[in-house]
This record gives structure tokens, C-alpha cells and sequence, in this order.
């Protein structure tokens, strides 16, 4: 299914996109001359000044603090500060927000007059469906804090991702608007963070994180990260224009209002240029950070009281996020404070980070036996808390070793949070690397859920009880009557799976689905990449999909997510709501699902039992960690544990003629080594 890149894109690609280094996780590129391939990467650091003067050639000898670092209120004021003089000065209304790393919300301004509802949409102009086409419910504060928690989640000391660049990796081409591409290497990492989800933690007030983003991760420009000595302390947001939307067309360098506003306010706390996106390679490509740089507003203002912004608006309340009593210092990631602390137990050997609780050192998820089935050592077949131990054990040295894809410099570590849980979503143990950007944490347990839920005998059957779905302000499928997952993806429909797959038993017959896999059947073309071609079952088709109107993943978590957003107080912890009978919903997706690689199911024998998760510096990597670490803690452990049987495997499968994807491993992936293929025979 890899797409070749026909020669015209490297005559039709303009600013930002260059081809880049080895094309190693996305697809071949083939027909444009190695001439034309230019290595973009830092060597050991890069420096802090305004990217305005950005170039390739930029030394990299920026320094990392050794210490935690956080921003201060003063800090968290003159970015509010730095933001209003520059909307003033574009004569914009604006509402801003700056978060912590771990997404603790600081502060939220909103200017008088700034727009109070926002519009989402990707301005297709087809009937609104899904949250494309959502007006005038939506408060414009959220958008704010949603970009800003954008910007630091995506972000860490080896890369530095704007909303801007998201947009850029989430879209059904990659490039965008590049015809016969496939998707974006994080093809649906938008509908995560949710603020229904059971891992995310909320509260006004500094407390563990990761903490809910209210909008999922944006893909509007206008949000970034905020460094300090090196370090990623936070995130600003900036919504102005109103619409809560995507870049349709990034190479065309337009620059974008709220783009110009928000980089204007981290004036003095910029990423390091060397690590800007535009420096980081995926598939081959440079990503975009901002189109912005050269028309930024000179800011000078520091405090809320100064002359240049005194008086033009208020911190804004925001229910469950924000109370407008004070601007907040940060908390210091890294610190047991910020729910991200260094492990002094298991893990402390491979220099593991655990999620902390209740600002204690206490370990959120420690290793602990299946619950369902029950565990080995309580005479079922499930996983022992040792056995969950090894498996996170030998998938962090596997991160250890393999060289990360989007982090610079080149050469360094990969940086994932891995996420275990049992046959039924329970989760059994997560870690992370130190620097891992902290978006992962929530996906690594999407996509542990996904290759569960997916590789269940119950699938199927859980999806068809899901109570019917009505749209928020939009059109549904039949006229606007409510519809069903059912349906709409398993059965109802000429394009729904069992006649995709042409089997009645799709997904109630045992196959193994990694989130590799279910990622293939979710994409408006299928085999990925092929424009003329139908959609998989998963997924919208093209006349009607968006980044905020996808198909299953989007609706399977629909009624949750919108409550959510119009009642933040709301207590639901499970994204998938209730089903017809009133009872919760489906426990094993309590946070949704993950449609872009590095999940797989966990088998003892013939028998599944749980799945991993992987998520962090590039979805080759995380297959390959998920996958070879497994792997490596069956041959370790020697009690059956194991990947799923070959001949169970959902690369066995060939629907509309065309094989699934399960696994794929980088050729060469490990740092001081030059073994290749290590996934081979697994």
C-alpha cells in the first residue's frame, strides 16, 4: 500500500515542504532524484533567537537545563501582555490562553468585543456533519486553551510543534493537497485529549496531569509551545478570527491571523530554531511551523497594567478549567507536582518516567495482574504484574536503543509513553521516556485499546448496542434522523465491514487487529493514497470527511465529547457515553480510539489477553517498539506471552482485494548499530 510520489510533486511543492533525509515512515519516494533530497538536522542543540532569521544552516548549540523549569506568574503576564499589544496593533479582538506542559490553564484573557462563540469547520462545502459546520456553541475560550495545550502536548526539547504543524500531519494527504499521498503520519491524533477521556485529569487548580484538552488537539493556527533554557514550560492560544478550522493549503505560505498574534506574544520564550519544526523530518518531509515570521508586531508590554493594553478586557472564567481570580505560576514538569515524575522503583534502570497521583510520588499505573481474563497467577490466562512489568520493561529498551524519526538532534533516543492493558481496556501499567512529548500518553492508551477492543470476540456485537447519534446543529445521514454505529460501519451499508470484508463475522471471528490495521479501513480512500478509490468502513466518505467529521472515530465518542464541551463540568469519564439500555458504555474505550500505528494485541497461546500501546517519536517506531518489545518479553519471560499467531494476524486479510498492514519496523532503526530488519520472522 506505499503510495510512489509521482515526479511533478518536487516541481509543485513550494515553501515549507522540502524533501528531507531518508524516506523512512510514510512511504517511498521513489521518483525525485537524490540530488533533490536535502538533510535537514541539528547536530547538538540550536539557538533561541526569533525564528524570523531561521535557516537551514543555524548552529544548534542551544542548552538544556539539567533542572525541572516552569513558568512564573510574571512570565504567564507578559505573555498575556506581549499578545494583547499585538492584537491592538493588528486591530483584532482577541481571547488568549497560556497552560503548563502537563496542561494545568493559567491564564485566559479575553479582550473586549473578542468573538464569545466560535465556528468549527474545514470549510467544505458540504452538509455539516460530525463537528464540521458546529456554530455559535462553542466558546471561544476553549478554542484558546485547546490550542495552547496543542502547542505543549505535540512539543518537547527535541522538537517544537505548532497547531500549525499539526494540521499539517493530520490531513488525508501528506502532503496536503498533494494528490495520490497517503494520509498524515498522525492521521486522527485530533480526537485525543478528550475531555471525556479516563487518563486526562481536569480541575482549576494545579493538580497531576496530563490534563483534558476541551477541543481534543487543534489543528487551527495560532497555538505554540513555550520553552525556557531549553525546556518546554507551557503553551500559548490564540483565537481572533473566529473560525476554529484547519491549513487547507500550507504550502501557499499565507499568513494567518491568530498565527501572527500568538507568535508575537512568546516573544522571549520562542523554541529553539534548530528544534522548529521545519527542522523535523517525517516521511521525508519537513513540517511547517509558522508562516508567520516575517510579519510579526515588535511587542514591548509586560504587565497587564501597562499603558499599551490597560483597560481593553478581562481574565475570563473558564468552568472547569480557569477561574479568573489570578494568573497562576506554572508547575515544573518533571516534578511529582505535574503528574510527570522520574520512577524510583521498576523503571529507574532505563530512566523511566511514571504518571504520579494526587501530587504524591504514588505511581498512577503501576504494574498489576489482568483483570479480564483474570491473571495467570489467579488461574486465568491473563497477564501477571510481573509479566506487565517485563513487557514495559523490554519496549522501554527498545525506545533506548532505536534512533527517534521526529526529533532532532539526529541520533537521539526515540522518546513514547507505553501504555498495557488487559483484554477488556483495564490498564494493567504505563511509562514513558523523560522528554516524551506528552500527546503520547493519552494516544499510547488509544491505540493499546484500539488493537484491544478491535481483536475482541465482542467488537462487533458492543458497537451494534451504541445508542443512536444525533448531530449537534448539523445534518445526519438520513435527513437529519439519528443514526447508528451499527449500521453506519459494521453491517447497514454496502460500504459498512462485513461487505467490505465480505464476512458476516468481521470482527466477532478472533482476527488480530493492530492499530495499524484498523488505521487502514479508516481512511476516506482505501487502499490509502488512491483518490478515485471508496472509503474503507471506518471512515467517511471523501464528499463528506474532514478532520472533524472522520467516521467511526469521531462518533464512536461523539455524544460524550459534545457534552463535554457544552457541559465541562460534567463528571463522565467514559467518552462512549451510554447505550440503548442506559448502561455505560464501552468500558474498553473509555478514551476512544487511535487510527494511526503502534498498537498491538497480546496472546498467550492462541489466546488474547491484553494489548500495548506506543506512542511518541514516529509511528514506524512505535510499531516497532510496541511490537519487538513484546516480542522480546515473551522470548524474556518464557510463559507464553507473544504477539498474536501469524495466521491470526489481520495481514492475513484481503478486503477488495487488497491486503492489511500489521506491522512496520524502520530498516536500520537502532542508534550505534547497523542491524536492520530486526522485526523480521516476529
Amino acid at each position: 500500500m506505499n503510495i510512489l510520489l509521482k515526479t511533478k510533486f518536487a516541481l509543485s511543492v513550494k515553501r515549507p515542504f522540502r524533501l528531507v533525509g531518508r524516506v523512512s515512515s510514510i512511504r517511498s519516494i521513489s521518483a525525485v532524484s537524490a540530488s533533490a533530497l536535502i538533510l535537514i538536522a541539528c547536530g547538538s542543540g540550536g539557538d533561541g533567537g526569533n525564528a524570523a532569521t531561521n535557516t537551514v544552516a543555524s548552529a544548534c548549540n542551544f542548552s538544556i537545563s539539567s533542572e525541572p523549569q516552569a513558568l512564573s506568574a510574571i512570565e504567564v503576564e507578559q505573555i498575556v501582555a506581549q499578545g494583547i499589544e499585538a492584537a491592538s496593533a493588528l486591530g483584532a479582538k482577541a481571547t488568549f490562553a497560556v497552560v503548563d506542559r502537563s496542561g494545568n490553564v493559567l491564564a485566559v484573557f479575553k479582550m473586549n468585543g473578542a468573538i464569545e462563540k466560535i465556528n468549527i469547520g474545514s470549510l467544505k462545502d458540504v452538509p455539516a456533519q460530525g463537528l464540521d459546520g458546529l456554530n455559535g456553541i462553542v466558546p471561544s475560550e476553549l478554542a484558546s486553551i485547546a490550542k495552547a495545550i496543542t502547542g505543549a502536548y505535540l512539543s518537547s526539547s527535541g522538537n517544537a510543534f505548532s497547531t500549525r504543524t499539526a494540521s499539517y500531519i493530520i490531513q488525508n494527504h501528506f502532503a496536503p493537497g498533494v494528490l495520490q499521498t497517503a494520509g498524515g503520519p498522525l492521521f486522527g491524533v485530533q480526537f485525543s485529549q478528550l475531555p471525556c477521556g479516563d487518563l486526562v485529569t481536569r480541575g482549576v487548580t494545579d493538580s497531576a496531569g496530563p490534563k483534558r484538552s476541551p477541543l481534543g488537539l487543534s489543528a487551527d493556527p495560532g497555538g505554540f509551545p513555550l520553552y525556557k533554557n531549553g525546556r518546554v514550560v507551557g503553551g500559548v492560544g490564540v483565537i481572533a478570527d473566529g473560525i476554529y478550522g484547519l491549513d487547507k493549503d500550507p504550502a501557499s505560505g499565507s499568513s494567518d491571523l491568530d498565527e501572527r498574534i500568538a507568535q508575537s506574544a512568546l516573544k522571549g520564550f520562542e523554541a529553539p530554531n534548530c528544534i522548529r519544526a521545519e527542522r523535523i523530518t517525517a516521511g521525508g518531509l519537513a513540517l511547517p511551523y509558522s508562516n508567520s515570521d516575517a510579519s510579526l508586531v515588535n511587542v514591548s508590554a509586560s504587565t497587564l497594567g501597562d499603558a499599551k493594553v490597560a483597560g481593553v478586557g478581562k481574565l475570563s472564567a473558564v468552568d472547569t478549567y480557569y477561574d479568573n481570580t489570578v494568573i497562576r505560576a506554572g508547575v515544573a514538569f518533571g516534578t511529582v507536582a505535574s503528574g510527570f515524575a522520574p520512577d524510583t522503583s521498576a523503571f529507574k534502570g532505563s530512566s523511566g518516567y511514571i504518571l504520579t497521583s494526587n501530587a504524591t510520588a504514588t505511581n498512577r499505573y503501576p504494574p498489576t495482574s489482568s483483570q479480564a481474563p483474570l491473571a495467570l497467577d489467579k488461574g486465568g490466562a491473563g497477564m501477571s504484574a510481573a509479566e506487565v512489568q517485563e513487557l514495559l520493561s523490554q519496549a522501554i529498551a527498545v525506545a533506548n536503543q532505536a534512533r527517534a524519526q521526529i526529533r532532532s538532534p539526529q541520533g537521539s533516543a526515540a522518546q513514547v509513553t507505553i501504555s498495557v492493558v488487559d483484554s477488556a481496556g483495564n490498564i494493567l501499567g504505563l511509562v514513558r521516556a523523560p522528554d516524551a512529548p506528552v500527546f503520547g500518553t493519552d494516544v499510547s492508551l488509544q491505540k493499546a485499546r484500539t488493537a484491544a477492543f478491535f481483536s475482541s470476540s465482542f467488537s462487533a456485537s458492543a458497537l451494534s448496542k451504541q445508542a443512536p447519534i444525533t448531530y449537534l446543529g448539523g445534518m445526519n445521514f438520513a435527513n437529519g434522523a439519528p443514526f447508528t454505529l451499527d449500521a453506519t460501519y459494521i453491517s447497514g451499508q454496502s460500504s459498512a465491514a462485513k461487505s467490505f470484508f465480505g464476512n458476516p463475522a468481521v470482527f466477532s471471528d478472533g482476527i488480530a487487529f493492530s492499530a495499524r490495521a484498523i488505521g487502514n479501513i479508516a481512511r476516506p480512500n482505501f487502499p490509502d493514497g488512491i483518490d478515485a478509490n471508496i472509503n474503507g468502513p471506518f471512515s467517511k466518505p471523501l464528499s463528506t470527511w474532514s478532520v472533524f467529521n472522520d467516521g467511526l472515530q469521531l462518533d464512536l465518542v461523539y455524544r460524550g465529547f459534545t457534552q463535554a464541551i457544552v457541559a465541562p463540568a460534567n463528571t463522565n469519564n467514559n467518552c462512549t457515553g451510554t447505550d440503548v439500555s442506559g448502561n455505560d458504555g464501552i468500558a474498553t474505550l473509555k478514551n476512544g480510539i487511535q487510527i494511526f500505528p503502534g498498537g498491538f494485541p497480546i496472546y498467550r497461546g492462541n489466546v488474547f489477553i491484553g494489548a500495548i500501546g506506543v506512542s511518541g517519536d514516529g509511528v514506524d517506531q512505535d510499531d516497532m517498539i510496541g511490537f519487538l518489545g513484546l516480542a522480546r518479553a515473551g522470548k524474556t519471560l518464557n510463559t507464553g506471552i507473544a504477539n498474536a499467531p501469524a495466521v491470526l494476524r489481520a495481514d492475513t486479510l484481503l478486503p477488495q482485494g487488497k491486503r492489511l498492514r500489521y506491522a512496520q519496523c524502520p530498516q536500520t532503526p537502532f542508534n550505534n548499530s547497523t542491524e536492520q530488519n530486526v522485526c523480521d520472522g516476529i
